[in-house]
């Protein structure tokens, strides 16, 4: 049996959020979109997504900021992080993981290969 997908997005974007939003609906997957990472830790102190998409530039505490308070703090400890962000180099992808993160997707994101790829980091 597979484990059912339940995502938190933090992304300061109102597009990426809505496109999120739209596919994970189509996918018929747990969705709660936020726009900043104080928002995102208030979550996650009460809930337990499995797989966590994380911009990496956010007003106030960024990417690698957050995912330092949610180790911290055992926020979602279970949770596969997911980082993403529109500004990124061809080493970008290898800072991320080496910074902790369990993902790492460029945007523009395509969105037929989100759900394949979220559910690939959940089956390990």
């Amino acid at each position: 049996m597979t484990t059912p997908l339940s995502v938190l997005l933090v992304d300061d974007d109102p597009a990426m959020r809505d496109m999120f939003q739209m596919v994970m609906k189509h996918h018929q997957i747990e969705l709660t979109a936020v726009q900043d990472a104080e928002t995102a830790l208030q979550y996650l102190a009460g809930n337990q997504p499995n797989i966590i998409v994380l911009d990496l530039f956010l007003p106030g505490l960024d990417g690698y900021q957050m995912l330092k308070q949610m180790r911290k703090k055992s926020l979602a400890p279970n949770a596969r992080v997911v980082a993403i962000t529109a500004y990124y180099t061809t080493d970008t992808e290898q800072e991320t993981l080496n910074g902790g993160f369990d993902g790492y997707l460029p945007k523009p994101i395509n969105t037929a290969q989100i759900v394949p790829y979220l559910e690939s980091l959940i089956a390990g």
